[in-house]
């Protein structure tokens, strides 16, 4: 290699290191897995993610209200069915676990190639390296509702609080429609339930890459992509165990919240490892 090839990459690569730095700034995606991330966006203020939180937590709450509210109405009284009337649901409680997690991750793959060329043919040398960092913040709060503490603060008027973190409802009333509903065909479910639990994961993943290329006469810096990427996500785990209040029931509903919870951690590993 000549010698000024030898200056021409180098001013190439420290150009390289510099755009890298602003790629990854431009990119917007906070750390880039470089140091602990922010719950929050990048264009929002601290104090935003306690209101999400917030938001997330009682729109659950009103979820399970208007849900028992409305399948006691549906399935409860006589002439509804043969079966179970849908009261006991009233009874029971909720027990709810939130975990709320952030994945940054960038890598950094640059490279060159030295291309000599001959009379008939030509010889190319290639080289580079690769670097890459992640890091992930957990956030986990449990709590539990007793169903009959809520339905007894009245009924609530109109729809549930819309979510700015997910585009529709987290269908909890629905969930509780069709369990109860089972209750209520003769001979389907006697007892009713030990236990039955529910689940939503809601994902929001954004990235971005870029490579820029520079051709001399000999050597081209970055022939490969991508050069520099990034990518953030969100992620909300929602599971919600129905028990009943007494005492034989209660290490089975535990015993299937863990369960939900394992499973949980099982898919979010898998996301960031890309399986």
């Amino acid at each position: 290699m000549h010698a000024g090839d030898v200056v021409a990459l180098g001013a190439q690569m420290r150009k390289t290191t510099i755009f890298s730095v602003l790629a990854c700034g431009f990119l917007s995606l906070g750390g880039c897995g470089l140091y602990v991330p922010e719950m929050q966006e990048w264009y929002e203020d601290p104090e935003n993610q306690k209101l999400t939180e917030n938001e997330i937590i009682n729109h659950i709450k009103c979820e399970l209200h208007k849900g028992v509210d409305a399948a006691i109405d549906k399935y409860y009284g006589p002439g509804q069915r043969s079966g179970r009337t849908a009261k006991w649901i009233n009874s029971w409680e909720a027990t709810v676990t939130l975990k709320l997690s952030v994945d940054e991750k960038s890598s950094l793959n640059p490279g060159v190639s030295w291309i000599r060329p001959w009379t008939d043919s030509s010889f190319v040398l290639g080289a580079g390296y690769s670097t890459s960092a992640a890091a992930t913040r957990n956030e986990t709060i449990a709590f539990k509702y007793k169903l009959s503490e809520l339905t007894k603060r009245g009924r609530i008027a109109g729809e549930c609080q819309p979510l700015r973190v997910i585009s529709s409802d987290l269908k909890v009333g629905q969930f509780i429609d069709r369990k109860v509903f089972l209750t209520t065909v003769p001979g389907t479910v006697i007892g009713p339930y030990s236990a039955f639990n529910y689940q939503v994961t809601f994902v929001v993943v954004y990235g971005g890459s870029a490579t820029p290329t520079w051709k001399l006469v000999n050597l081209t810096a970055n022939p490969n992509a991508p050069f520099v990427s990034a990518a953030r996500s969100r992620t909300h785990d929602i599971a919600i165990t129905f028990s009943p209040p007494n005492d034989g029931a209660k290490e089975e509903a535990r015993l299937l919240h863990n369960a939900t919870l394992i499973g949980q951690e099982v898919a979010a590993a898998l996301r960031r490892t890309g399986n």
